[in-house]
């Protein structure tokens, strides 16, 4: 009986490897998505401790703007100084350090905050 089990895995040894490691059929495709765009990303608090992180392609001239789980992605918008988005609701405006997100129709501001700076000393003369 040990034969017979024995003889039954070597034949079974020979015939589960009939088939090559490398499958000939199977082509590793490699994409590179090198992006050649000039991209920024920053993270702004308010006074109330909202963060807003806020992704700027000055390529494509498009910011992304993440407040509260939305996502908000605006076109730089050529009549005015900022960028609004697409059906108008929405305009991002960045003027000196100061960054603001405000909804149109309703006329509320989503996001007031101001840019960290570095701090300089101006030498004494």
């Amino acid at each position: 009986m040990k034969k017979i089990v024995f003889g039954f895995f070597i034949i079974l040894e020979f015939t589960a490897c009939k088939h090559s490691a490398k499958d000939p059929d199977v082509a590793i495709i490699k994409n590179e998505t090198a992006s050649k765009d000039d991209v920024s990303k920053e993270t702004i608090s308010d006074r109330h401790g909202d963060e807003m992180e806020i992704i700027t392609n000055n390529t494509r001239d498009i910011v992304t703007v993440h407040l509260n789980g939305k996502t908000y992605e605006l076109k730089k918008n050529h009549t005015t100084s900022g960028f609004s988005t697409e059906d108008n609701k929405y305009l991002y405006t960045e003027t000196n350090n100061e960054v603001t997100l405000l909804k149109k129709d309703m006329d509320m501001v989503l996001f007031h905050g101001k840019k960290s700076q570095a701090e300089t000393k101006m030498a004494s003369q």
